[in-house]
């Protein structure tokens, strides 16, 4: 009887447009992404109501809710987020509103006729994971969608229609890129360092973590580099921080140039740096470590710098299968390091008479 009621009072379409309206304007006052998401989940709500309308007539309850062309197009562009209509059987696209227009950068007139399948792509996860929304109704956190501009990453919900006797699905989507890029770049501001662009010394740390658990498990070794420039505060003092952020930049660069896409650098820090090397032998990395060297005093000699570029280095070779923690495996390297350091006492910067 109540659900009675209430089909009776969503027959006239100006009702669930008005109160589509209404709710997203209230949402989006207190929760502006759901001035966004709510309506275009409202629409398909109200639209399903319409399409499973249920009486106490069983032969009533078996009827579907039909529109026209027109009809959905009116209710469609009413909404703000990208909404399309597809067909149930195929996914080829039927009527898509304005926001869904500029969502595929696509004229209406060129999207439709194409299917969803179009903007797929080929990767077969990516395609696997649209199947289950679009087959099962499976809500997914995200999911990219491709066009020629480039890849967006959508959230959506479906919801079942008929239209001239036939099933079709309702998609509505809300693009979260710009949120995914915001996401993406303030995670990287907290994992890189901002002057050098490795991964600060919180980031490089957990890393490491997940390195050697992935060496104990693959019953494999890794070496640990630890680094300090040898004389930056002496470059400081003497030649001002600009100097010094240009010393500290070019032995990143020589770092980051210098390691395999197995390996990770990061500065921990002032003037120290630390490389894991995951899949190379402690032979290997000895023979990396001095050519880094090697290349760091070329460059000041090179470019006549008034001071010597050199680097200390303590490079501890951690056993297959070793259980050792990261501030254990840190502080041996660091040891390592300032023993090489005092052993060769460098005078960085040069004096004249």
């Amino acid at each position: 009887m109540i659900f009675s009621e209430f089909e009776e009072f969503f027959q006239d379409k100006c009702i669930p447009v008005g109160i589509l309206g209404i709710v997203g304007v209230a949402f989006s006052v207190k929760q502006p992404w759901a001035g966004i998401f709510i309506p275009g989940l409202l629409m398909l709500i109200l639209l399903s109501i319409l399409y499973f309308q249920g009486t106490e007539d069983t032969e009533q309850s078996s009827r579907e809710c039909s529109y026209s062309q027109d009809e959905i197009k009116r209710l469609l562009n009413l909404v703000p987020t990208p909404v399309v209509l597809i067909t149930k059987a195929d996914w080829q696209l039927v009527q898509l509103n304005r926001a869904a227009s500029d969502l595929f950068a696509l004229a209406p007139a060129v999207a439709a006729g194409k299917y969803m399948t179009d903007f797929f792509g080929t990767d077969q996860k990516v395609w696997s994971a649209w199947r289950e929304l679009l087959h099962y109704g499976v809500v997914q956190e995200e999911l990219p969608l491709y066009r020629h501009t480039g890849v967006a990453l959508v959230m959506a919900v479906t919801g079942n229609v008929s239209l001239m006797g036939k099933p079709h699905l309702i998609l509505s989507m809300t693009d979260i890129t710009a949120k995914h890029i915001e996401a993406k770049r303030l995670e990287q501001l907290a994992t890189i360092d901002g002057m050098t662009g490795l991964l600060n010394r919180q980031a490089f740390q957990e890393k490491l973590i997940l390195a050697l658990k992935a060496a104990g498990e693959e019953k494999r070794g890794l070496c640990l580099a630890y680094m300090d420039l040898d004389g930056l505060k002496q470059v400081n003092d003497t030649y001002g921080h600009r100097e010094g952020d240009w010393y500290i930049n070019i032995f990143a660069t020589l770092l980051r140039n210098g390691v395999s896409e197995n390996d990770f650098v990061g500065r921990v820090g002032g003037d120290e740096f630390a490389i894991v090397f995951t899949k190379c032998s402690q032979q290997t990395v000895e023979v990396c470590i001095r050519k880094m060297q090697q290349q760091l005093e070329l460059t000041a000699s090179r470019l006549e710098k008034p001071y010597t570029m050199q680097v200390s280095v303590g490079m501890i070779a951690v056993p297959d299968g070793e259980n050792i923690d990261v501030e254990s495996l840190l502080h041996k390297a660091d040891y390592a390091m300032y023993q090489q350091k005092y052993v060769r006492q460098p005078s960085p910067v040069k004096t004249t008479s």
